[in-house]
C-alpha cells in the first residue's frame, strides 16, 4: 500500500522516489541492493541474494505505471490506495507493483531461498523500455542467470492461474498531417483539410473486416499450432464482463495470435465548447501495432513508410519492441506449471504469448537466456490495468506469494 502511494508515472518523468523506496525496502530486509541510472530517465533497481546455490533465478518487474488520467473516472484517488470488499484499488496495484512486492515479500519470508535470486526492476517499461538494450549490454555479467521470471501474470478469464511464455512486440508511431495555418471553413471547396486527409489515411490501414492492409504485414506471423491452442482456457462470459463488450468464442486465440493496428489517440481542430468554423491546420493520430512472433518492428515500420509514401504524412516513432516466445518444455515453464497445480489445485492456463508487450526478447537475445516465462502474478481479468479503478483481490496477492515460494522450490528440484 505504501509503494502504490508513490507516483511513478514514467510518461510524466516520475519514478526516482519509487526506485529508492524499493532499494530501501530490500536493504531493510537483508538484500544487497543498488540503483543504476545509466542513460535511463528512471534508475534501474538491482538486488541480489547469494546462497551459493548452483543455479540462479533473475526476477524482472517494472515499478513505473501508466498515467492515471482521466482522474474524474476514478472512484478513489489513484495514488491513495484503499481496500474495499476484498480488493485493493490504486494505480499500479495490478501492473506491476502488486506482483513486484508479492514476489519480493515471498523471498524475504523464505529467509534463505533454495536458489540464488537476483532482482532487476525497471522504471521505463510503460514507455517502451527505450534504454533496455543498452542497459543489458552494459550489465549482462551482473544479470547472468539460469532462469528469468517475467513481469507477473495472474488469473486468466477461466479463473485458472495464468502462465505466459512470451510477449507481443510493439511499434508505436504518430502520424501527422499539417498545413501552414487554420483557415475559415468557407475555403473548404479549395483548401486542404488535414483532418479529412488523416481520416482517409487511417481508413486505408484496415479493411472492413479488420484486416491490416499494409503490404507484407502478415508474412512473418508464426500462427499457433494445435498444440499451442489446446492449452488455452479462456472463459467467454468472464472476459465479456471484464471488457464490457460482446466477443466471439475464439476470442482468446485471437488475442494471443493476431497482430494489431490500434488507434490510441486522435486529435484535430477545435474541440472546445460551442462552435468554431475552421479548417484545422494540424491533425495527428497515435497508433500502436502489437506484433507477434516472428514479426520485426523495423520491417513493419519500413512497410508502413512505403505504404504512406506520397500522402504527406510525417511519421514519428515512439517505441519499438520485438516479440518473443519460450518453449513450454523449458525448465522454467515446467516449474511454473507444477507449482501452479500445487498452490491453486488446478491446471494452469498457458498462453504461448501475452496479449501485451515487454522487453522479454531483449533479455533472451542479449543475456543468451531462453529460460524465460511469466507467472506468479496478482492480476485478474477485471483488474482494469491501464484504466481507471485498477484493482486486485487481496486473496490473489496472498496466493501469488504462496506460488512464488512453491515455484522456487520446484525450480530448485529440477536444477539439482
Amino acid at each position: 500500500m505504501e509503494f502504490v502511494k508513490i507516483d511513478t508515472t514514467s510518461a510524466h518523468g516520475r519514478g526516482e522516489e519509487g526506485a529508492k523506496f524499493i532499494k530501501d525496502y530490500m536493504e531493510a530486509h537483508g538484500i544487497q541492493a543498488q540503483l543504476i541510472k545509466d542513460a535511463s530517465t528512471n534508475p534501474y533497481v538491482y538486488g541480489e541474494i547469494d546462497v551459493r546455490a548452483k543455479r540462479t533465478l533473475l526476477v524482472y518487474n517494472h515499478y513505473d505505471v501508466q498515467p492515471a488520467e482521466p482522474l474524474e473516472k476514478w472512484n478513489t484517488d489513484p495514488f491513495n490506495p484503499v481496500e474495499r470488499d476484498g480488493r485493493i484499488f490504486g494505480r499500479g496495484v495490478g501492473d506491476d507493483k502488486g506482483s513486484l512486492m508479492a514476489r519480493l515479500q515471498a523471498v524475504v519470508e523464505m529467509g534463505k531461498p533454495p536458489l540464488n535470486v537476483k532482482f532487476i526492476y525497471e522504471g521505463e517499461e510503460e514507455i517502451g523500455s527505450p534504454n533496455m538494450d543498452a542497459f543489458l549490454q552494459r550489465h549482462k555479467d551482473l544479470l547472468k542467470a539460469d532462469y528469468v521470471l517475467w513481469e507477473g501474470a495472474g488469473r486468466g478469464s477461466s479463473g485458472a492461474p495464468e502462465i505466459v511464455l512470451g510477449v507481443k512486440g510493439l511499434l508505436y508511431v504518430e502520424l501527422l498531417l499539417k498545413t501552414e495555418k487554420d483557415l475559415h471553413s468557407m475555403y473548404a471547396p479549395v483548401a486542404r483539410n488535414p483532418a479529412w486527409e488523416l481520416v482517409r489515411t487511417l481508413n486505408s490501414l484496415k479493411s472492413e473486416d479488420g484486416k491490416i492492409r499494409i503490404p507484407g504485414f502478415y508474412d512473418d506471423v508464426r500462427w499457433l499450432s494445435e498444440e499451442d491452442v489446446k492449452y488455452l482456457k479462456g472463459d467467454l462470459k468472464s472476459m465479456e464482463r471484464a471488457l464490457g463488450q460482446n466477443l466471439t468464442p475464439d476470442f482468446q486465440r485471437r488475442l494471443v495470435e493476431e497482430p494489431t493496428c490500434n488507434i490510441a489517440g486522435l486529435y484535430s481542430g477545435y474541440i472546445g465548447e460551442g462552435s468554431k468554423t475552421i479548417i484545422p491546420s494540424i491533425a495527428f493520430a497515435k497508433l500502436d501495432f502489437r506484433l507477434v512472433p516472428d514479426q520485426d518492428p523495423e520491417r513493419v515500420l519500413s512497410s508502413l513508410q512505403r505504404f504512406l509514401e506520397g500522402k504527406g504524412v510525417e511519421i514519428k516513432v515512439w517505441g519499438k519492441v520485438r516479440p518473443y516466445r519460450t518453449s513450454i518444455k523449458s525448465e522454467v515453464a515446467q516449474g511454473l506449471i507444477a507449482s501452479a497445480r500445487e498452490v491453486y489445485g488446478m491446471d494452469p492456463e498457458v498462453l504461448p504469448n501475452s496479449y501485451g508487450t515487454g522487453p522479454m526478447e531483449s533479455f533472451a537475445r542479449i543475456l543468451g537466456n531462453n529460460q524465460i516465462a511469466d507467472g506468479v502474478g496478482v492480476e485478474h481479468p477485471g483488474s482494469n490495468i491501464h484504466s481507471f479503478n485498477e484493482n486486485i483481490f487481496v486473496q490473489d496477492y496472498l496466493k501469488a506469494k504462496e506460488w512464488m515460494k512453491a515455484f522456487l522450490k520446484h525450480l530448485a528440484s529440477r536444477s539439482a
